[in-house]
């Protein structure tokens, strides 16, 4: 397995209209396309009681998250799926790891 160097955190909301439900099945859909990705590693989105959606994304670089990211944000088959997330209520941000704990 190729070593995770790279944590993409992404925050949100939905737009007023859709529930929960709804934006749990259109944000899973972007998993294909994710998954595809260079450097990709592994996905995890959860849902806070607030109606927060986090989603946390591994990757092997930076420079293979900042690529998907531009790559999806110009991927016209996945604009349905953005626009179901409120932009005001939208963080996004990679860390770089620099500690580590696993049992």
């Amino acid at each position: 397995m190729e070593q995770v160097t790279i944590i993409e955190m992404v925050m949100w909301k939905s737009v007023d209209g859709i529930n929960p439900k709804e934006a749990k099945e259109s944000i899973t859909k972007l998993n294909d396309f994710v998954s595809e990705q260079p450097g990709f590693i592994s996905r995890k989105t959860a849902l806070a009681e607030d109606g927060r959606f986090l989603d946390i994304v591994y990757w092997t670089d930076l420079k293979s998250a900042k690529n998907a990211s531009e790559k999806a944000m110009k991927a016209k088959e996945l604009i349905p799926i953005f626009s179901t997330i409120d932009q005001k209520e939208f963080i996004f941000q990679h860390f770089e790891i620099f500690n580590k704990l696993e049992k």
